[in-house]
């Protein structure tokens, strides 16, 4: 599955974390850039295919799985890891 750009720069985001701490959405348009609607689309399909994961409290916290993380480290993607706006 080849990850969209939003995608890629939200995963690089939360695959750069400690895989204990995890981000919410408002943080993760600061750390990408990326309007919240870009960030919420990529996190639904990151969610739905197991690259991430959502806390149950809220406001919700997000946080790269394993999968999500070794996928980061195709060279593809490995633009987007650290990556700043």
């Amino acid at each position: 599955m080849a990850l969209t750009e939003p995608e890629a720069k939200v995963l690089g985001a939360l695959s750069m974390l400690d895989p204990l701490r995890a981000l919410t959405c408002r943080q993760l348009c600061r750390a990408t850039g990326l309007p919240d609607t870009s960030v919420h689309r990529a996190l639904l399909r990151l969610s739905k295919t197991g690259l991430a994961m959502s806390s149950l409290r809220s406001p919700a916290r997000w946080r790269s799985t394993d999968r999500g993380r070794v996928t980061m480290t195709r060279a593809v993607y490995r633009e987007y890891v650290g990556a700043q706006p």
